[in-house]
């Protein structure tokens, strides 16, 4: 039995690291700001996604600042700047492009904002309205490919600066390489479960200690330190009246009852997955250092990574599902399905090699930081309701409220992973009940 980690944005920001979408657009306009303070000129001022002026008679932008918004000598800040100019609409115009400018009005009123479906929201609007301020699917991908570029530079900028190993957390370790519990197993999927115990078993009760070493090894288990732990349990369950071609070397319904009923005297060595895939839908590494050296583990940037060429990052929408989308298709605009993910993906074998995986043997989904949003509903469909799939375990995040009262995003996790199923009842089998799951990062890490 395999277990795939879906790894989102979520998981970086568990590690205090700014890559939400609401840091990249804070920091464009901090970068707005940097550079207005450093103009002396006092012209209108543009890049590919909005301007800025001045409505009355110009002046130096520096001298603006410098002598008629703040005393001289105080040291003004990027995000000073900016604020300034939100603040007297009578004096500065910021003009937008409709599609950033939505993003902008998302941010300021919901304080977050998911820029691949506000992209979706755009080209549907584009095609059912004349109006809607682009005569065409085009220009609104060039808005795209400049955002992309800019967050790729700025994710980078993270990436070279504060990704080191020292932001592992053990907490996040131990739950990748932690051992497969039958309480997360759903009822379906049972079967294969068992099967795969029994397998386990034999391998630890009849190979030689070099392969259980190294077997160990890939999931950070010295051997010399636990194998006394293993072969006090194979001696429990060897059969004692075991006759070869009568009966099995190893009392299998007594390890199965073992691990349903008497779980804590099972060793978890008897239950770690046969492989770990870390499915990474964000461009950064993070992920990278949580697999230990030569354990074969895998991680898959199914949407590209940085330092990849940048025409290999994936930066857009993948919802077939959605009703619209047939509509889209059936345009007969290439335009329309530049950014669609499930098209993207045919530039690289990540998506072939991921198939090749979940047809490999059965496996478990856990969900560290994804928000199983419709952004990456087709490919989260093919994951979730697969034949092969046998439990999806939300690690949802937790934080403290205005009361000092603990809250958590479970229940949210689970309404998007629903709209991923087009069966509810194979939905219900498969999630894992809250009751036996745990936040990303517990309150005491």
């Amino acid at each position: 039995m395999n277990r795939i980690v879906l790894i989102g944005n979520g998981f970086d920001l568990a590690h205090n690291l700014p890559t939400s979408y609401r840091d990249f657009i804070n920091h464009y306009w901090e970068q707005w700001g940097q550079y207005l303070l450093g103009v002396y000129s006092s012209e209108k001022l543009t890049d590919k996604l909005c301007s800025i002026s001045q409505t009355e008679e110009p002046e130096s932008w520096h001298d603006i600042f410098h002598t008629r918004y703040f005393p001289t000598g105080i040291e003004i800040s990027p995000t000073d700047v900016i604020e300034t100019i939100r603040a007297n609409p009578d004096r500065f115009l910021i003009e937008a492009t409709p599609f950033f400018q939505h993003i902008n009005k998302s941010f300021e009123t919901k304080n977050w904002v998911d820029i691949e479906g506000e992209y979706y929201f755009w080209l549907k609007r584009i095609f059912r309205e004349s109006d809607c301020g682009y005569d065409g699917a085009k220009p609104l991908n060039k808005e795209l490919d400049e955002i992309k570029r800019l967050l790729i530079e700025y994710l980078d900028g993270i990436q070279k600066d504060q990704i080191k190993p020292d932001l592992v957390k053990e907490c996040i370790q131990k739950a990748i390489h932690g051992p497969c519990e039958a309480q997360d197993i759903s009822i379906d999927g049972q079967p294969a479960f068992e099967d795969f115990a029994k397998k386990r078993l034999d391998f630890l009760a009849t190979h030689s200690k070099m392969k259980k070493e190294t077997f160990l090894n890939k999931f950070g288990y010295p051997y010399l330190s636990n194998h006394s732990a293993i072969d006090e349990y194979n001696k429990q369950i060897i059969n004692k009246n075991y006759r070869p071609g009568l009966n099995d070397l190893v009392n299998y319904p007594q390890h199965i009852s073992n691990i349903n009923k008497r779980r804590e005297i099972v060793p978890d060595f008897f239950l770690l997955p046969d492989q770990i895939l870390l499915l990474n839908f964000n461009y950064t590494t993070t992920a990278d250092m949580y697999l230990y050296k030569n354990s074969g583990f895998e991680v898959n940037h199914i949407h590209g990574k940085l330092g990849d060429n940048l025409n290999h990052i994936i930066f857009g929408y993948g919802d077939e599902m959605d009703d619209d989308y047939k509509t889209i298709s059936k345009l007969n605009d290439n335009d329309y399905l530049t950014n669609i993910k499930s098209i993207r993906y045919l530039e690289t074998d990540k998506y072939r090699k991921l198939l090749r995986f979940i047809n490999s043997d059965y496996y478990q989904i856990y969900i560290m930081g994804h928000s199983c949003g419709n952004s990456d509903r087709t490919l989260l469909n093919t994951l979730f309701e697969h034949p092969k799939c046998v439990s999806i375990k939300p690690f949802y995040y937790q934080w403290q409220d205005e009361r000092g009262e603990w809250q958590d995003n479970y229940i949210e996790i689970i309404q998007n992973i629903s709209r991923n199923f087009n069966s509810m009842q194979t939905m219900r089998d498969r999630v894992v009940n809250k009751e036996f799951c745990r936040p990303l990062v517990p309150k005491d890490n």
